[in-house]
């Protein structure tokens, strides 16, 4: 990799009124690295990705770039200083005017557009969400400029679309990139950097091996804690020893008159009352290596709790849903046709299909038990990306115990190892993040009467730690799964089994690791 210093940024503080996002000292890029930013939801990376680029200035600080930085928003598209360039998602992300991105598509070259597989829709009135991060990534790949900033580039591109992106990034030279996709982060990125309190911490190598080194990290850090622990437990126990000592040294013995206390003192015995100093002066002594201790706090770890399944009543049929001759289209669109499937109890079943396979469909008609045998013991949860079943006039604890059969205290475990906070469980569902409200009917799931659950494309609108907070949970779930998702690595952790749509059938197979 070449030494080339592209950007230096220094001293970096940037606020929203009184809130501090960022406050790190320096942050590196060189010629051939490519950077992954993580962190959770609000941390400040897309602030970060903004202020390296050049789309915003920092409150105080200073960045020094020696390259053309050409950034790529999550919603919208451009050249940093080039606004006009900009491709504008509507406000449901879904379809963009030509209005929108006709000097955005001047500006795309014809045979990029045809890499990405948006030719013929660089003239097309509307295109989905998915077309349109195709067209805005065909314009990064026309753009000369050597260094990219790629704020969530895999945005609505389904399993194809991913893979044919990490075939194009990897052209690029120079990139600091933004994914909740962490095969992507495994696969482009050779430094990830960690956004944390605003502060940055940066680690070699690619999304495993910063998950390692944080491992890594937690142990050292138990480890120092434990010691720290310790060694002020035995001074401390030391101190009162001494200071005991003290008290005791101090009193006169009994049965000694003054005449026979003076004639000890003569013999050259010390005078209790001097011992007695000189140990409490000595205790205080350790008092003082305890005060000056460095303080080493234990690290954070997750509460281990989990929901009591038998309450649910779970069936205890093999198989929990068998789908026999099934035949859906829409209009002239035949989506299934003719096909057979079954799931066993206890699975965990990824639903997978190109775009339009029929996935959603599919799920939709085991929820309402159409066309399709579900056991009668099973109790369906659903989570559906509009979270229709969440009441947003009620706070988040509100939305739990109006469906917990567990204890109030598992299901602020629950929230929890999703990771919000106490603050979050006061707060109206209607104040909520897209992330938090996709989290808290996932906690309401957990800790309902459900005991079968269907989750479409679940990763959606969470950052990389809630997925893998998620992930914990959804191994450790005792019921029967059936899910969607384009995140390969969610699915390959998760998954017991696979079910692909294609061509209107459905074909079942067993994960790799079976």
């Amino acid at each position: 990799m070449s030494e080339k210093l592209l950007l230096k940024a220094e001293n970096i503080v940037h606020s929203y009124g009184e809130q501090t996002i960022l406050d790190f000292d320096r942050f590196y890029l060189y010629e051939g690295e490519k950077v992954g930013l993580v962190g959770v939801n609000g941390a400040g990376k897309s602030t970060l990705l903004k202020i390296l680029s050049g789309e915003i200035e920092p409150t105080k600080g200073t960045v020094y770039r020696d390259c053309e930085p050409f950034y790529f928003e999550q919603f919208g598209l451009g050249i940093a200083g080039n606004r006009s360039d900009r491709i504008s998602e509507d406000s449901n992300g879904v379809t963009v005017s030509m209005d929108n991105y006709m000097s955005a598509a001047y500006d795309t070259d014809y045979e990029e557009a045809g890499k990405m597989g948006v030719q013929a829709q660089l003239w097309q009135e509307n295109v989905s969400g998915g077309e349109n991060t195709r067209i805005r990534l065909a314009q990064l790949f026309s753009s000369p400029q050597a260094v990219a900033f790629l704020d969530e580039p895999t945005s609505n591109l389904d399993f194809e679309g991913v893979e044919l992106l990490k075939k194009r990034l990897r052209e690029i030279e120079t990139m600091v990139i933004i994914s909740h996709d962490r095969t992507v982060l495994n696969e482009l990125c050779d430094r990830i950097v960690e956004i944390s309190f605003g502060g940055l911490q940066s680690f070699n190598g690619n999304y495993d091996d910063y998950v390692v080194q944080k491992e890594e990290q937690y142990k050292t850090q138990l480890s120092e804690y434990e010691n720290y622990q310790s060694e002020k437990k035995r001074l401390q126990s030391v101190y009162t020893q001494k200071k005991a000592k003290a008290r005791k040294v101090e009193k006169k013995p009994r049965n000694l008159s003054p005449s026979e206390a003076k004639a000890q003192a003569l013999c050259g015995n010390r005078k209790p009352e001097d011992k007695a100093r000189g140990i409490e002066k000595s205790a205080s002594n350790v008092l003082k290596r305890i005060e000056h201790m460095e303080v080493k706090e234990k690290p954070k770890e997750e509460p281990t709790a989990r929901p009591d399944f038998r309450l649910t009543n779970p069936p205890r049929n093999p198989i929990v849903i068998r789908g026999e001759h099934i035949s859906f289209s829409y209009d002239d669109k035949v989506i299934l046709n003719d096909a057979d499937f079954m799931i066993k109890n206890g699975s965990k079943v990824a639903l997978l299909g190109g775009n339009g396979a029929g996935k959603t469909t599919l799920l939709d008609l085991i929820a309402k038990r159409d066309s399709v045998y579900v056991v009668p013991g099973a109790k369906i949860g659903y989570a559906k990306q509009n979270m229709s079943q969440i009441d947003y006039d009620r706070t988040v604890l509100e939305n739990i115990r109006r469906v917990s059969i567990q204890t109030e205290s598992l299901s602020r475990i629950i929230l929890s190892r999703l990771l919000l906070t106490v603050k979050d469980m006061n707060k109206k569902a209607s104040q909520l993040s897209g992330g938090e409200r996709m989290k808290l009917s996932f906690a309401m799931l957990f800790v309902s009467d459900v005991n079968l659950l269907i989750l479409d494309e679940p990763t959606n609108y969470l950052d990389i730690p809630s997925v893998e907070a998620l992930e914990k949970l959804l191994m450790e779930y005792e019921g029967t799964l059936i899910f969607t998702s384009h995140d390969k690595m969610f699915v390959d952790r998760i998954a017991t089994e696979r079910l692909y749509i294609e061509d209107g059938k459905i074909v079942s197979k067993m994960t790799d690791s079976n």
